[in-house]
């Protein structure tokens, strides 16, 4: 199935997807919900970030392809986003003036759907609800000059979602294609992951309780590509969909 979030006659909504038409639910899929009976075209809504997340955590160095001259982690290594750097398909990603060099990772996005606390590696995978593309763009200069990567990965517009959330797929072995103009700037497979999904939620859940609608970004791969004002990014991951942005 297909989640989405969308504004329809400046009201925000959640809604099951189902072809090109829009069904109206009460919550969000990861809550109890129910039909509302109102529908919507695909065509006549604005999609927004499927999810509501409390905290957004992302996976560094998750791809030996992306390691370059780093030693490969021995165990996950994941850092906070704030919720306040989400945005949706179709919406501009604000390159910061004061910025020389900003990136598109395009990743697989986990979101949680129900409370996980210290879950154990046979169970983690029973706390996810879904899956949506992502971009965890990056300020590589603040990345590499700052303390920490508040900024570098967490300015304003810098974690696009989208554009739905898919249930009841398998994660292991999905195609990403980052694309920058039309041109593929990363190609990779989600079973080239150092530290797969379950890994990451049980050992995450040990230290901080997941809730649902949280997100988890699972990783990039290869040389990300630079971005810039003008610039259309996308995120295609197989049996998910496509996340498209413009940059501005």
């Amino acid at each position: 199935m297909k989640f989405v979030r969308y504004n329809a006659g400046g009201s925000d909504s959640y809604g099951i997807l189902d072809g090109e038409i829009v069904k109206e639910i009460s919550g969000p899929g990861y809550s109890d919900y129910s039909e509302t009976g109102a529908t919507h075209s695909l065509g006549d809504v604005k999609l927004l970030a499927p999810a509501l997340p409390k905290k957004m955590l992302a996976m560094a160095l998750n791809y030996g392809s992306h390691l370059h001259d780093a030693p490969a982690p021995e165990r996950p290594e994941a850092f906070f986003k704030t919720h306040t750097s989400l945005v949706g398909t179709g919406d501009t990603i604000k390159i910061p003036t004061d910025s020389e060099k900003v990136d598109a990772e395009a990743e697989l996005v986990v979101v949680i759907g129900k409370t996980a606390s210290n879950v154990s590696l046979d169970d983690a995978m029973d706390y996810v609800f879904g899956y949506s593309c992502g971009n965890d763009v990056s300020a590589r200069d603040w990345q590499a000059s700052d303390t920490s990567w508040w900024r570098a990965k967490s300015s304003d517009t810098f974690s696009p979602i989208g554009p739905w959330i898919v249930t009841g797929i398998d994660p292991s072995s999905l195609d990403i294609e980052g694309r920058i103009n039309g041109v593929a700037a990363q190609n990779c497979n989600t079973s080239e992951m150092i530290h797969n999904i379950p890994k990451t939620i049980s050992f995450i859940s040990k230290y901080v309780t997941l809730e649902p609608g949280d997100c988890i970004f699972t990783g990039t791969s290869g040389t990300a590509g630079q971005i810039k004002a003008g610039d259309t990014v996308e995120v295609e991951i197989s049996q998910v969909g496509t996340l498209t942005n413009i940059c501005g």
